[in-house]
């Protein structure tokens, strides 16, 4: 559950590195033989193309992801470890070439001919590429930061390696070979970032990356995240010798190159504090910024509305929500009291794992059944759980083998008998993340919906629906305090991304971001803070709560066409069947049960 200064599923495989031009999905789908066709059959050829390519092109996407890569038809011996792509022209230019390599060959497909499930995959294809192509316009050359407040690499390095799953003493060989690459992966961020500083596209708030990596270098050889690696080098039945030999090879790597790569983001930050250019409003700042933006917000929403529309689609539900909390106010004076001053009653529940128990008792009334709802939960690692924001977050599974999902709650947020900490759980958890991949993992046959589709208003979207989906289940609270309290939460994010609108695409300084809230009846005092976080991550909630409104407009839209008829699980479970997909694709699937419910 992302909430101010909070962020939620950490996704730990690499976003799709292609795009393509000038296709133009139609939305008639082609009626299925019972043989396929040529076309049929060459398109499936290549989506499994891209997902091996993928896999051997990336080895923490392929570590993520599969345990026995061979089954997939990916050669291990092709995988080359490290962290992935440097950040130097010369890369960059490589990937872009496959960029158009890609291209040429998805522009061949018809897709009138495919299947309906092919065209669900060519239009998700089609969407992801897409935008990945119009994002590397050179127009928008280090537009991208490399360190943001919430989720940049320095945030991402120690939870990359903390939940690192080691399977066998291969495994500790390659962790240990990642961990040496840190420094030269870090390094050509920062030149990046310095080059950035040189054409004035700088965009950073240095303060929380200097305070974040100060810790970091602190702790030292002490570190957690090296305490966490070491324990999983110590499960593995190794023998006592090779254990202590790889946990002094990995201490040795951990300190020449991990400490010491966040030992130069330090020094890099400080030298730009003390004398770079720094911008410290939105992108509308920059050149192109608003035309950069729009297509972030595109990404980050899973359609192609504009940044007017949603700023004018977040305005009409935050009307909604308090015309809806004024009639709250009046008819619940007391509750309405107790979530406005935050003065909100214990849940009476004594640790995460009692809060998914219930959960997972209680859901498939509402959800369909999924099989294999196995899971670990623990607190966030104390490092990551100290200064980054992070509310919790979920570890994708592989797509074979250990089935058991991981999920990860930060203590330091709020305690474990809080609403706050409920509904956290149930995004990241039951009916959230983790029942969306398991229900995903069972019924969708795509490898490259299940892994490489990269739609996340649809998943985090589905995850906000879930999570107050599941404050229908918590008991021991008034329903009517959990009503106040969901339109509470929802009426402030929709100022919040209407806001993070005005300052990227409008180019609002603080005193018109702080007028705005003002004029909009929401009092937030000063509001420097949030200013920040919005300025230093752009379009980042939206990806939450303009992807809970698109799912609840298709709510709405299918009890509206059924009226009575409407049912609760079989809505979800059309949401659900169509994978992580942009919205268009989702509507295909709704529309389909509303006409077979009709």
């Amino acid at each position: 559950m992302l909430q101010f200064k909070k962020i939620c599923t950490w996704v730990l495989a690499g976003a799709l590195a292609f795009s393509v031009a000038g296709c133009q999905p139609q939305t008639q789908p082609q009626a299925q033989s019972e043989e396929p066709t040529a076309e049929q059959e060459r398109f499936d050829a290549f989506i499994e193309k891209e997902f091996v390519d993928t896999m051997e092109s990336d080895y923490t996407t392929a570590h993520v992801y599969l345990q026995d890569p061979e089954s997939f038809g990916v050669d291990p011996d092709k995988i080359s470890v490290s962290l992935g792509t440097r950040m130097d022209e010369e890369s960059q230019q490589a990937s872009l070439d496959a960029f158009e390599a890609t291209c040429e060959e998805f522009r061949t497909f018809d897709r009138d001919e495919l299947s309906a499930e092919q065209q669900d995959i060519y239009d998700i294809f089609d969407y992801q590429v897409s935008l990945s192509e119009s994002l590397s316009d050179e127009r928008f050359d280090y537009y991208a930061p490399m360190f943001e407040s919430i989720s940049g690499l320095h945030y991402q390095l120690p939870t990359l390696f903390a939940d690192w799953q080691l399977r066998n003493e291969e495994d500790v060989q390659d962790l240990i070979t990642l961990m040496s690459d840190v420094r030269p992966y870090v390094d050509s961020a920062l030149e990046y970032t310095r080059t950035q500083e040189e054409k004035g596209l700088l965009m950073l708030d240095l303060d929380s990356v200097i305070s974040y990596c100060e810790g970091i270098v602190e702790s030292g050889e002490d570190s957690a995240v090296l305490q966490a690696m070491n324990d999983s080098i110590a499960a593995l039945e190794l023998g006592e010798e090779k254990i202590a030999q790889y946990q002094e090879q990995l201490r040795t790597a951990f300190s020449d190159s991990f400490l010491s790569a966040y030992q130069d983001i330090l020094d890099t930050m400080r030298e730009l504090q003390s004398s770079g250019e720094n911008n410290e409003q939105g992108l509308a700042q920059f050149e192109y910024g608003k035309e950069y933006y729009a297509l972030l917000l595109q990404q980050s929403i899973g359609s192609n509305k504009t940044p007017e529309e949603v700023k004018a689609m977040m305005e009409e539900a935050f009307n909604e929500h308090l015309q809806q909390l004024q009639m709250y106010a009046m008819a619940y004076p007391e509750e309405t009291e107790q979530v406005l001053s935050q003065d909100l009653p214990k849940t009476g529940y004594t640790s995460y794992d009692e809060i998914l128990q219930d959960l997972q008792g209680k859901i498939f009334d509402s959800f369909p059944q999924v099989e294999d709802l196995s899971y670990q939960i623990e607190d966030v690692n104390e490092e990551i759980a100290s200064d980054s924001g992070v509310a919790a977050y979920f570890n994708i599974p592989s797509l074979d083998g250990d089935t058991v999902k991981q999920l990860r709650v930060n203590p330091n947020n709020a305690g474990v008998d809080s609403i706050d900490t409920f509904s956290t759980v149930a995004h990241e958890g039951f009916p959230g993340h983790m029942y969306q991949y398991a229900y995903m993992y069972e019924n969708i046959d795509s490898n490259f919906i299940k892994a490489l589709a990269n739609v996340g208003a649809y998943t985090e979207g589905f995850a906000v629906y879930a999570q107050y989906e599941s404050l229908q289940y918590l008991e021991g609270i008034s329903q009517e305090l959990l009503d106040v309290y969901r339109e509470y939460e929802l009426l402030t994010y929709c100022l919040v991304i209407a806001a993070d609108i005005g300052i990227h695409y409008e180019g609002w300084s603080l005193q018109e971001f702080e007028d705005y809230f003002t004029e909009m009846g929401l009092s937030i005092g000063s509001g420097d803070a949030l200013y920040q976080q919005l300025q230093a991550n752009p379009a980042v909630f939206e990806t939450y709560y303009v992807g809970y409104h698109e799912i609840m407009d298709l709510c709405e839209k299918a009890e509206d066409a059924l009226g009575n008829a409407f049912d609760e699980k079989a809505f979800n479970e059309a949401l659900l069947e169509s994978g992580t997909a942009p919205f268009s694709v989702v509507e295909r699937h709704i529309d389909a049960y509303i006409e077979s419910a009709s």
